[in-house]
């Protein structure tokens, strides 16, 4: 079943964890209608955000916690020059101390570590906040795993054609060996199979991407950039968009779109010989 993409859009809305309410509630309130791909970017943005603003936050408690234990101890030592008042204020310190529990002084010129009264409720928001983290880290790689395997990105990190969906390929060949893909994560992905992908460009004219690697856990459609350049292309970034050529003659174009240039192209299953990317 198809899940139209409006809907995973609103579902993930609703699962955000209790401390992005505020988040949820501009998301819904967009007119704008929001493609997945769009909302992944917020989230993320979202996210880094406010484990930038927790890190200030913390700094800032520590300061003012600082300032308050220190504030008396420093009155003290100016009153010390008049033994009179100093006497005075001992003879005053009458009852036990709220902190250590002893008698002869008050809490706040206590040398004994001090009682984490809030230590309970610290310890519970921090786990709330892991599995406010958990859920929305979890729903990102969620949405990760949906592609689309009519889309394909121009990329330079990358060494070989990469394609998700086998239904694509013109031709296709089963892997003969267990081959695995190594990721920059350090993580492996398995090929299962390599051959001919055909590509109808912007200019209306057909390209054929060939050993393409058939990685069904892949997200994105790839087409590699140093080989492109390799095999006498040239690839030109101006603007937020990519330009193709060959020999000067225009072949294709793509916008920016996820870190990634998205090419303006089209599957086509039919065989053509009119260009080949090795």
């Amino acid at each position: 079943m198809v899940v139209n993409e409006a809907f995973q859009v609103a579902a993930i809305i609703e699962k955000l964890p209790p401390s992005w309410n505020d988040f949820r509630n501009y998301l819904k309130h967009k007119r704008k209608e929001m493609k997945l791909e769009d909302l992944v970017i917020r989230l993320k943005i979202e996210e880094d955000n406010k484990i930038a603003e927790k890190k200030p936050c913390g700094n800032s408690t520590i300061m003012g916690v600082n300032i308050v234990e220190e504030a008396p101890t420093k009155g003290k030592k100016r009153k010390k020059s008049n033994g009179q008042k100093s006497e005075q204020a001992k003879k005053k310190s009458k009852g036990n101390c709220y902190n250590c529990g002893k008698a002869g002084h008050k809490s706040s010129d206590c040398r004994a570590p001090r009682k984490d009264k809030d230590k309970g409720k610290s310890q519970t928001n921090i786990v709330e906040e892991m599995e406010d983290a958990d859920v929305l880290r979890a729903m990102i790689s969620e949405c990760n795993l949906v592609g689309n395997p009519k889309e394909w990105f121009l990329n330079s990190g990358v060494t070989r054609h990469i394609c998700s969906a086998k239904e694509v390929f013109a031709t296709y060949t089963i892997a003969e060996f267990d081959e695995d893909l190594f990721m920059r994560n350090t993580t492996t992905i398995r090929i299962e199979g390599t051959r001919k992908v055909m590509l109808k460009m912007t200019s209306g004219k057909v390209s054929n991407l060939n050993n393409v690697l058939h990685v069904p856990t892949i997200r994105k459609n790839l087409v590699s950039a140093a080989l492109l350049v390799k095999n006498g292309f040239k690839c030109v970034l101006v603007s937020n968009k990519v330009v193709i050529s060959e020999n000067e003659m225009f072949l294709g174009k793509g916008y920016l779109a996820e870190g990634l240039f998205k090419l303006n192209v089209m599957v086509v299953n039919n065989i053509n010989k009119n260009y080949a990317f090795v």
